[in-house]
């Protein structure tokens, strides 16, 4: 009988996305086939894969497989069906199969059109793309610290410095953003910059109230993948897609791991086609990200669209 992943609606798209990454890594050793019971269905393609939920006549003799090391990947050889929540892997072999499996994913047309005309008035203006995490990600006050929480994000504080040294630096940069959380938190910075985001082009539900945005998932991701700078969220798988799967290579800005509102600081990270585990390193422990000052900032260019179709 045919050997089947499923992978449900279990966490946000950029979970999910990690957790293709390990279904193809037991597709190319054993031979499963992947099924994907996904919101954003309508608005990307993920080559090799078929859109059906684990129907209940076979969750029954299903395994529900989490974060698991190499050892355990050998043991689901004759595992028939598998029901995959997993993002974290065995690092070296995960590696050799994000690229790969970021080739797999093709934006629906109307999601590309969207990004390109919101793009197109811009011109040949230098941009940078910005990914806000809030919603369920613990948000720092004056002390930013990435190992106080699963999931820590700097302040808008943080942001708003970063985006000002390149603004001075740069003076006809704009900004992409993509967001979750509450959008009125976004009035400060919409003040001092000048910011663009992505439509909406189908209707999404979130799997949770913290995942919510005006925006879309798909859009966003893409949209933020076209710079060649992103400001990021540390530990947010989303910004390590944009930033070091998709799109042209990208520089990623982090704050570093423990900083505070008035000693804000920033460093640079290239991680082109690493895993999320290479990226929590990089956001907790500072692991390849290099301290960044001014003088030191890179000249952004403007968005490359061309690859997403």
């Amino acid at each position: 009988m045919k050997k089947k992943i499923y992978i449900s609606n279990f966490s946000g798209l950029g979970n999910r996305l990690e957790a293709l990454v390990l279904a193809a890594m037991i597709q190319d050793h054993f031979g499963h086939e992947i099924f994907l019971d996904w919101p954003e269905a309508d608005s990307l393609e993920v080559a090799g894969t078929l859109a059906r939920r684990l129907p209940p006549w076979e969750r029954v003799f299903s395994m529900k497989l989490r974060d698991f090391d190499e050892a355990a990947l050998h043991s689901l050889k004759d595992v028939r069906i598998i029901s995959l929540r997993s993002t974290y892997g065995p690092r070296e072999l995960q590696r050799r199969y994000t690229l790969a499996t970021a080739e797999r994913l093709r934006p629906h047309p109307q999601v590309v059109a969207a990004i390109r005309e919101t793009l197109v008035p811009y011109g040949e203006r230098p941009a940078i793309a910005v990914h806000i995490r809030q919603g369920d990600f613990q948000v720092s006050d004056d002390t930013y610290d990435a190992n106080a929480h699963r999931h820590p994000a700097p302040g808008l504080w943080w942001y708003q410095h970063v985006m000002a040294l390149f603004a001075d630096a740069f003076p006809d940069v704009y900004f992409v953003l993509g967001f979750s959380g509450e959008a009125q938190a976004l009035a400060g910075l919409k003040e001092k910059f000048e910011i663009v985001s992505f439509p909406a082009p189908f209707r999404y539900q979130p799997l949770l109230p913290g995942h919510r945005s005006e925006g879309h998932p798909v859009a966003d991701l893409f949209g933020l993948a076209c710079c060649t700078i992103l400001i990021a969220t540390p530990t947010s798988s989303f910004s390590h897609w944009a930033a070091n799967l998709l799109g042209p290579r990208t520089r990623a800005i982090l704050p570093l791991p423990r900083m505070t509102r008035d000693r804000p600081g920033l460093g640079v990270a290239e991680l082109w086609g690493g895993v999320v585990l290479d990226w929590r390193d990089a956001a907790e422990k500072g692991v390849g990200v290099a301290p960044l000052e001014r003088p030191a900032l890179s000249a952004p260019t403007p968005p490359a669209t061309q690859w997403l179709s």
